[in-house]
């Protein structure tokens, strides 16, 4: 499979699992790749597919991955100076290529994706917890730019593109799978950039540069295509599917009743009940706002003040009228408010208003 790189005398073709990427000339390249990592000059750049289940023997794979990769590019009579190497779990026909233009510079980001083993910077469960890991999921970016970046100008690349696979995972709603927090990446994740070192000397490539947006632009969209093609993953999966990755079962939300009740234990009417509830494209966007709240609270982004000042009981009041309100009430709620009471100026979502709704409708009841 030919991939267009749109850069003069660069091919890019996926063979036998294999991404190779070969150059003319030698290509300025900074990297974090497993194989002639750091700053190089290389003509070649593979992506290597690693076999199903091979990560958990003893296999080159496993314990020396530079001497697998090493191994790859012999096969492709590649000379292993002057070429650089990634490996990834992911299916090479799952690829994503977008390019852009800046000016008469040329842009190319080609990215292979999976969230298997997604994780947030920081968190120490992913260090303590790396020898029962089974499944990686890796998170490969090439950008190539035929222009000629200075060497201070690819490092601020690599700290642009970063922030774009971040905001990536941030808009796909993809959680660590340690914490559950909203990831960063994954466990294993390699970046590559290449410049042809044509033209003018580049210095700046950050997110106040033009340069800058369109290599954001580029990763932002193929980090996305990627992660679709390969685990199907979109913005609007579907709440079952959002709180899976979460933890949250049926079973979850039906073990949290406050007394055991040997009837309901297990019911298959309750869960069926359940189901039904979460099903309800209703109660989709109120119970969305209700983790994103609570991942505000932990946060600390919801002054303690507030918080203290929570009557537990009333709250979750509150909260059932809105659910209530969502799932039997004839009038549509979002449309419950008049126009005359809300500023039109004041920038209010549907969930908020539901609330609102709600705690107005709570308000009445208590003068009424």
């Amino acid at each position: 499979m030919k991939l267009n790189t749109k850069i003069e005398g660069i091919n890019a073709e996926v063979k036998d699992n294999i991404l190779t990427i070969w150059s003319e000339t030698p290509l300025k390249i900074l990297s974090s790749a497993i194989l002639n990592g750091g700053l190089q000059e290389a003509n070649g750049i593979i992506n290597v597919q690693v076999p199903e289940g091979c990560g958990n023997d003893k296999s080159d794979v496993h314990w020396s991955p530079e001497k697998f990769l090493n191994k790859e590019a012999q096969k492709l009579k590649l000379s292993e100076k002057k070429v650089v190497g990634l490996m990834t779990a992911a299916k090479m026909q799952n690829i994503a290529v977008y390019s852009e233009n800046c000016d008469k510079t040329v842009l190319t980001a080609l990215v292979t994706a999976g969230s298997t083993v997604a994780v947030t910077a920081g968190e120490p469960a992913a260090s303590k917890n790396g020898d029962k890991i089974e499944r990686v999921g890796t998170i490969n970016i090439i950008l190539l730019i035929d222009g000629n970046l200075t060497e201070g100008c690819m490092v601020e690349a690599i700290k642009t593109l970063t922030e774009a696979k971040t905001v990536a995972l941030r808009d796909l709603d993809i959680r660590s799978q340690f914490s559950g927090d909203i990831a960063t990446g994954t466990l294993t994740d390699s970046i590559v950039i290449g410049c042809t070192k044509k033209g003018e000397p580049i210095q700046y490539a950050g997110t106040f540069t033009l340069l800058g947006e369109l290599i954001a632009k580029c990763v932002l969209n193929a980090v996305k295509e990627a992660m679709y093609k390969q685990e199907k993953l979109t913005s609007n999966r579907n709440l079952k599917e959002r709180l899976g990755e979460r933890g949250i079962s049926s079973e979850f939300i039906m073990s949290l009743a406050p007394e055991p009740n040997a009837k309901l234990d297990g019911s298959k009417d309750l869960q069926k009940q359940v189901d039904l509830i979460l099903s309800d494209t209703k109660i989709v966007p109120l119970l969305i706002a209700a983790l994103r709240l609570d991942d505000d609270i932990e946060k600390g982004l919801i002054p303690k003040d507030h918080l203290n000042n929570i009557d537990n009981a009333a709250f979750e009041e509150i909260i059932l009228s809105t659910l209530n309100c969502a799932l039997y009430d004839e009038k549509n709620l979002y449309d419950y408010v008049g126009k005359n009471q809300v500023n039109k100026n004041l920038r209010l979502g549907p969930t908020t208003k539901c609330f609102l709704i709600a705690i107005l409708k709570k308000a009445c009841s208590k003068i009424s």
